[in-house]
């Protein structure tokens, strides 16, 4: 295929974050929930931990909840789509 204009790659997204530290981050967030399990947290500090991943199970479940009702209701419009062809096809 010939082409006149040159199309531009897409453009690549590549961050690498300057001063992280996975461990360290793992071992916090460790060291923070056992403190909450053991009742020694600070009453103040969020449990951002359990926000979080209460926030993406309820995502989870509307992003589900949606797809299944989409999927009910396609099927249930092919159905009657194939019966009132059938209907057409035996009776006209």
């Amino acid at each position: 295929m010939i082409t006149f204009f040159k199309t531009p790659k897409p453009k690549r997204f590549d961050y690498a974050p300057q001063y992280y530290d996975a461990r360290k981050e793992a071992l916090k967030q460790r060291e923070q929930r056992i403190k909450q399990e053991m009742g020694e947290a600070d009453e103040d500090a969020p449990r951002v931990s359990l926000i979080k991943g209460q926030m993406r199970r309820q995502y989870e479940q509307k992003i589900s909840g949606r797809a299944n009702r989409g999927s009910a209701l396609r099927l249930f419009v092919i159905f009657i789509i194939l019966c009132l062809l059938a209907y057409y096809l035996l009776y006209l």
